[in-house]
């Protein structure tokens, strides 16, 4: 079943407060959000999705635990893969939104609501923690297993005498063998490439997700052009003078710009 997609958000009147949004994510998800940023992970969203739509979104694959860009990202791109089984339009602004400012991802929550509401129904029970399967979720509080933290282990009077009496040693401030500074020195060298490696592979994904929304957002506009097209080709229309001005329009192109010949255009690659 496709989803019902909303597009008119902008209106003041309809907005929700940033404590409502708040409280329904943490209400309907069973989570501990204090923020509206806290959404920037994407896996609330990716949540709501399978609640609303059972399957659309591989609940094993959500970074629950997210708390960096790229494992941000990741979520982002399973929610991008289940609006698209849906036919959702939205697209979504991934780059701004894993930023975690506040504006963005509240204009966002905005929309996602209003989508829920417009897609939800109350025909099946929904257990978010069960779905989580116990994973820790990021920014709510919530542990492995759905508890709210353990408490941190005491260190023993013994274990703490040991280690009082073995730093006071001048055998145990000894430097260690001149092999030690090697391995200290060799450590940030062969860690610095991965670091890169990681940036750069994140940098990637970013722009690999404003490629997809883009095309997307084109193949909409595209789609809207060619009906209005075939519609102006209509025998009973086509010869009336606004439909010629709008066929004129459609067909304008910018100055130093030529079309391939009809005999070239099967042979060159589409962009």
């Amino acid at each position: 079943m496709a989803a019902i997609n909303v597009y008119s958000t902008n209106v003041s009147a309809n907005q929700i407060s940033r404590n409502d949004l708040v409280e329904w994510v943490n209400g309907d998800l069973q989570l501990n959000y204090t923020k509206v940023e806290n959404l920037c992970s994407a896996a609330a969203y990716c949540q709501f999705m399978d609640q609303l739509f059972p399957g659309s979104v591989n609940i094993k694959k959500v970074k629950f635990d997210a708390n960096q860009d790229y494992q941000y990202i990741d979520n982002f791109k399973l929610l991008q893969s289940a609006f698209r089984k849906k036919g959702v339009d939205k697209v979504i602004p991934v780059e701004r939104l894993c930023k975690g400012r506040f504006q963005d991802n509240f204009e966002f929550a905005q929309w996602f609501k209003k989508f829920f509401d417009a897609n939800s129904s109350d025909k099946e029970q929904y257990d978010p923690a069960a779905r989580r399967g116990g994973q820790k979720v990021a920014n709510s509080g919530l542990t492995a297993g759905g508890g709210s933290g353990g408490t941190p282990k005491k260190t023993s009077k013994s274990a703490a005498t040991r280690t009082t009496k073995a730093a006071a040693s001048p055998t145990a401030r000894s430097p260690p063998p001149a092999s030690s500074g090697y391995r200290s020195s060799a450590s940030p060298t062969t860690a610095k490439p991965s670091a890169k490696a990681k940036e750069l592979e994140t940098r990637c994904t970013e722009l690999q997700l404003v490629i997809d929304g883009l095309e997307k957002e084109r193949d909409f506009y595209f789609s809207k052009l060619r009906d209005i097209e075939v519609l102006c080709q209509q025998p009973e229309i086509e010869t009336l003078p606004v439909v010629q001005e709008i066929v004129r329009v459609l067909y304008a192109t910018e100055d130093g710009f030529e079309a391939p010949a009809d005999d070239e255009a099967g042979d060159g690659q589409a962009f």
